[in-house]
């Protein structure tokens, strides 16, 4: 999540971070900066549901060390190191407003649009 101040802070996920799971997860159920908020104060997760009751994070769920969110100074420091940070093929971004996904065929930043029970969101 792109905080006020431009500095990102991230998780990791390690099932299913494609974009048709994690992806859509984020972009459908997470549209708060709240709710945001609260997947990021979990630390790193086993699986992302789409809700916090149905995520399992490995400190809250299995008992491990918390691995608190990651800092970065800025969006392009994320998008150059993140993938690597993480051992993962996307990145997601939440600006305050909308969802957004590096790795697609390394283009840039691209804007996640779910649709949810019919309505676009």
């Amino acid at each position: 999540m792109q905080q006020p101040d431009g500095t990102v802070r991230a998780v990791y996920v390690h099932h299913d971070a494609y974009v048709a799971g994690v992806g859509a997860i984020l972009g459908g159920w997470y549209e708060t900066r709240e709710k945001v908020e609260a997947l990021l104060a979990l630390g790193d997760l086993s699986s992302l549901g789409t809700t916090l009751a149905d995520t399992v994070a490995y400190h809250r769920d299995r008992g491990e060390d918390m691995r608190t969110a990651k800092h970065y100074r800025d969006i392009g420091t994320y998008r150059r190191n993140g993938r690597r940070d993480f051992g993962a093929d996307y990145l997601y971004l939440y600006d305050g407003e909308k969802w957004f996904v590096y790795g697609i065929a390394d283009e840039d930043w691209i804007e996640l649009q779910v649709t949810v029970n019919q309505e676009e969101k």
